[in-house]
């Protein structure tokens, strides 16, 4: 195909072209000999590369051949050197070891002696009477013994050497500088039993004619002091109540055990008071002394950290711990003991935040409350709480005072809320059981479970609350209990609010958060779904009900003797009455009397009956309640003349509002509906007219013609007055002016 083309394209369709032929078949010729000689030339050249190649290769593998043979010669020549070596390397390795043994033997021997030399110093400076010297040197002993352990050695003989020389020389240090504490505490009658102790040791007198004291001896009994007490520190280990407070501390814990344990009289298990009275007296008597002659000492010497009246005071807590632990076990079985122990506890811890300022984390870890809080003694608490706050309930709602309030006597303005004195003591109540938990508590584990009884004691208060109110005949009880209720409910909004109460909120939700981790993932709800601000909003509500319900049984019980006193004056003759200019005084309608009589009595005995905030919201509901009643049965349903419409804007504005004026400044804001309506009767004619045709076109289909605008109803209304009520409504009221 592709020479029929070349053939076609070169001669065409003329014959003429065949001529070209021999020029054709010559270039042809050409083209094949120039195509064999190129040909002929590569193949000469690949042999000589494929030649050149193979020749190469050739090389490459008997030079590989020789250095494999070398190779191999050389692994003999390695073999056998090594074969030479291996006893020399055997006798080498085991020289290395010994000398390694022997390295071990002087390391050990280097500790030894370490060790003795220090023990050995120790001696010389207790000898010399150094005893500051001494305790260094001891602490040297020490550091070897960390340095020891902290490497993780395996020499326990030499550990065990080591820890014996420090106790033995730990005895003899304590001891001595024990016995010269001791010495000076004498000279100062410590331990102050009966009075405060001085706050600062007395100075030596100074004579001419004394020598020279010794180095290592101080004739001034503060300095000594100073001095022991130093060392004592040097000699603490790191323990909770360091070695000086220890010394200080021994005798009041001889004293305490000898008059509270074993068969004293004194040791009585129903008067806790007498151990934590002698505990605080201790405490006062040792403060001041603790404080300025021991505190600088510390001070002084790297320990301004702690606190000398309060590590004394966790040295004095120790010893109520110990007794309480053991005492507890017979007292939870007995309420009334157990009760005041746990009122004297609470009394002395609180002695302790607020008398000596001792930091609540140092309460928290020491304080007695502590062995209070433990599983069985704090359900034993619960229990013994709600047990006797149930019984102070019985007693509260039966008593004869119990829905009085305290200030019942006084005028009105002063007794705003109207408690009565059951809901007061009641709050009282719960007051005293936070301030029983709120600080002593040392967690909020604990604080949670009382708040728990908090909410129950609240819950079983509103069901008393609720039982008498539906079983007691008596009027003034029935207000006494919303008033409680409504007490109740504004205290917990308070509360809610408290900073204490919103941190108890806090772990409340993370206890639940914890506890949905547990629970399949359908059941989990997202924290942020609650609703509720305050742990007391679900019993604010149930309060709040009570409140609600009483004060929507209290409206309707006054609509509907309104509804009954007003049916006279809602069939009134309203389009028949005499105009204004025909009567010489405007009167109130004597059909209008009745219901207003009996609005004013109603209003002025719940007034006299109900705190300010209840009555409050009840007369905005009858306001509310009436002015709907109005406007619906007397100006929707009725015709007025001028004279009937006159008449209902003078009942309205000159009798029915002035009688909230006593409550507001503005009470016919509160009657906007019925305000509204005598508005729209008693326009001028005109105005009611031209409002009345603006009414009627803008209830029309709109114009068609864009270039009218059309007037907005609603502005014209307001214009007049009339806010609330809708343009359709207001026309129909206008249209029931029979002039118009």
């Amino acid at each position: 195909d592709e020479i029929n083309v070349y053939l076609n394209q070169t001669f065409g369709s003329d014959v003429k072209n065949l001529k070209k032929i021999e020029e054709l078949f010559e270039d042809t010729k050409k083209t094949c000999e120039n195509l064999k000689r190129k040909l002929d030339l590569a193949k000469q050249e690949r042999g000589e590369k494929i030649a050149k190649a193979i020749s190469t290769s050739e090389s490459a593998l008997e030079h590989a051949k020789s250095l494999d043979g070398a190779s191999e010669t050389i692994v003999l020549e390695v073999l056998s050197r090594l074969d030479d070596s291996e006893a020399p390397a055997a006798n080498f390795r085991e020289l290395k070891s010994k000398i390694d043994e022997i390295e071990r033997y002087i390391s050990y021997l280097k500790w030894v002696a370490k060790i003795e030399e220090t023990s050995g110093g120790v001696q010389q400076s207790i000898l010399s009477d150094s005893m500051h010297d001494a305790c260094l040197t001891f602490k040297t002993l020490v550091n070897h013994h960390t340095c020891l352990t902290d490497n993780q050695t395996k020499c326990r003989n030499l550990v065990t050497f080591l820890q014996e020389t420090i106790m033995f020389w730990y005895k003899i240090l304590k001891d001595k500088l024990t016995r010269d504490l001791d010495t000076i505490l004498k000279q100062i009658n410590y331990p102050f039993l009966s009075n405060p102790g001085p706050t600062t040791l007395p100075q030596a007198p100074v004579t001419a004619e004394k020598s020279v004291p010794s180095p290592y001896t101080h004739p001034d009994p503060a300095t000594h002091l100073a001095e022991i007490i130093k060392n004592l520190q040097i000699l603490s280990v790191e323990t909770t109540i360091l070695l000086p407070f220890q010394l200080l501390l021994r005798p009041l814990k001889r004293r305490f055990r000898y008059h509270f344990t074993g068969t004293k009289q004194t040791n009585v298990i129903h008067k806790p008071e007498w151990y934590l009275t002698q505990i605080l007296g201790w405490l006062s008597n040792h403060a001041g002394f603790l404080e300025h002659t021991i505190q600088p000492v510390l001070d002084e010497n790297g320990h301004g950290h702690i606190d000398a009246v309060v590590m004394f005071t966790q040295g004095l807590l120790k010893l109520i711990e110990d007794k309480l632990t053991v005492d507890i076990e017979d007292l939870i079985y007995v309420d009334d003991l157990f009760s005041h122990v746990v009122d004297e506890v609470l009394l002395f811890d609180r002695e302790l935040r607020v008398a000596y300022d001792i930091p609540t984390p140092v309460l928290n870890r020491c304080s007695p409350v502590k062995v209070l809080t433990q599983p069985h003694c704090m359900q034993k608490w619960l229990n013994i709480e709600k047990t006797c706050a149930a019984e102070r309930l019985d007693t509260l709602m039966t008593s004869e005072e119990a829905w009085r309030s305290k200030l019942s006597d006084v005028s009105d303005d002063i007794d705003e809320m109207m408690t009565p004195q059951c809901a007061e003591t009641f709050v009282t109540m719960l007051q005293t059981i936070t301030d029983r938990y709120y600080k002593n508590l040392p967690s909020w584990e604990e604080q949670l479970q009382f708040l728990d009884l908090q909410i129950t004691l609240l819950d079983d208060f509103r069901i008393r609350l609720i039982q008498v109110l539906r079983s007691s005949p008596r009027e003034e009880i029935e207000f006494a209990i919303i008033n409680a209720a409504r007490y109740v409910g504004t205290v917990l909004l308070e509360w809610g609010e408290n900073l204490f109460f919103l941190q108890l909120k806090y772990h409340k939700d993370s206890c639940k958060q914890s506890e949905n981790t547990l629970l399949p993932p359908f059941l989990i709800f997202p924290a942020n779904e609650t609703t509720d601000n305050t742990v007391f909003d679900v019993i604010i509500n149930l309060y709040d009900r009570i409140c609600s319900e009483a004060i929507e049984s209290q409206v309707q019980l006054i609509l509907s003797e309104i509804h009954e006193k007003c049916k006279s004056y809602m069939y009134e003759g309203w389009l028949a009455l005499p105009t204004a200019e025909e009567q010489l005084v405007m009167v109130v309608s004597q059909s209008a009397c009745p219901m207003l009589a009996v609005l004013q009595d109603r209003l002025h005995f719940l007034e006299m009956r109900l705190c300010r905030e209840l009555f409050s919201q009840l007369w905005r509901d009858v306001a509310e309640n009436v002015d709907v009643f109005l406007f619906n049965e007397v100006i929707v349903k009725n015709h007025f003349n001028s004279g009937g419409a006159a008449q209902l804007n003078f009942d309205m504005n000159r009798n029915l509002f002035p009688m909230f004026g006593h409550y507001t400044s503005k009470p016919d804001n509160y009657f906007k509906r019925v305000k509204e309506g005598c508005i729209l009767l008693n326009l001028s004619t005109g105005s009611a007219l031209l409002l009345r045709e603006v009414l009627e076109e803008s209830l029309k289909n709109p114009t068609l013609d864009s270039n009218i605008k059309p007037v907005d109803p609603q502005n014209a209304l307001n214009d007049i007055g009339v806010n609330l009520i809708l343009p359709k409504q207001a026309l129909d009221i206008i249209k029931r002016r029979i002039e118009w």
